[in-house]
């Protein structure tokens, strides 16, 4: 339950070694509460938990693999709920980021559109479950701006993330009155590892930027946010732009 101030207690990171999910948690958590890493590696989520803890925070760390099947998801809720009781926020920070000419074949489109849609697309739908019975929390559903016009380079993670951001927007929609709450949260480019060597666009932030944007989102009522804030007005002027103009622009972007 979060404290007599708000402030969440319990925070569960699904996709435990993301470099924005962490910094997230590290926001909603500066100074004390349980935070539970959730991923596949487990040395790689060790090394997160022990830079990540404490005096007063409690760190640990569960397994979880968003191309299990469903039911391994809702045990791994289940799990962390009962260490901790109920959870006042989840984030969710599953993703890969595969250049279109890297998906070779089907088998590896497969993979990517498992790990950047259908596993998150049911942790999604088993969080909300899991929140709606609680009667509180929220889940902070990590999107992308990709999510709004994909990249002819980008083109499958862009489809990805476009279906994750309406299915986490309608599910949101119907926890209303719940107690429960969605937020999807737009990045632009963000300097992480899987971002390492990639060029870097105008309104490139870090994850101190987006998580701090986190924060202040969650004392309040969105729903859907873009960070940096001026990419929703940018955006949405690229939405409309005719196919042959924003291929271009997407040219002079990448040379």
């Amino acid at each position: 339950m979060r404290d007599g101030l708000g402030r969440p207690q319990t925070v569960l990171l699904l996709g435990g070694t993301s470099g924005i999910g962490q910094a997230i948690a590290g926001e909603l958590l500066p100074y004390a509460g349980n935070l539970i890493l959730a991923g596949r590696d487990p040395e790689a989520l060790a090394e997160a938990a022990q830079r990540l803890d404490g005096p007063r925070r409690q760190v640990s760390t569960l397994h979880y693999d968003a191309l299990a099947p469903a039911a391994a998801t809702v045990d791994a809720l289940a799990t962390a709920a009962a260490r901790y009781g109920d959870l006042d926020v989840i984030v969710l920070a599953v993703g890969v980021l595969a250049e279109e000419a890297a998906l070779t074949d089907t088998p590896a489109v497969e993979q990517a559109m498992r790990t950047n849609l259908l596993g998150p697309l049911l942790a999604v739908h088993a969080a909300a479950a899991r929140l709606r019975a609680q009667g509180h929390g929220t889940l902070v559903v990590l999107s992308s701006v990709a999510a709004v016009r994909t990249r002819d380079g980008l083109f499958s993670y862009g489809v990805a993330k476009s279906a994750l951001d309406v299915y986490a927007r309608r599910i949101g929609r119907s926890l209303r009155g719940s107690g429960a709450r969605v937020l999807v949260v737009r990045p632009g480019h963000v300097r992480t590892r899987m971002t390492a060597g990639l060029p870097e666009p105008p309104f490139t932030t870090g994850p101190a930027e987006v998580a701090a944007r986190v924060g202040r989102a969650l004392n309040g009522r969105a729903s859907l946010i873009h960070s940096p804030a001026v990419l929703r007005p940018v955006t949405t002027v690229l939405r409309m732009l005719p196919t042959a103009l924003y291929r271009r622009l997407q040219e002079g972007t990448t040379s």
